[in-house]
């Protein structure tokens, strides 16, 4: 029988262009924080996080 009401949401992430790859490099050497890069690219903190480890 198949479940016709799923409470999971559809993911909507797309992955990181090498253009924001660079522009996030760039801000971090440029001394901006976490958050102010985020904010610059539009993208979580979290994935900012990520890309610099």
């Amino acid at each position: 029988m198949a479940q016709s009401n799923s409470s999971t949401k559809k993911r909507t992430f797309t992955h990181l262009t090498d253009t924001e790859r660079g522009e996030i490099v760039a801000y971090k050497k440029m001394g901006l924080s976490l958050r102010e890069i985020a904010k610059e690219t539009g993208r979580h903190v979290s994935t900012i996080t990520r890309e610099l480890k």
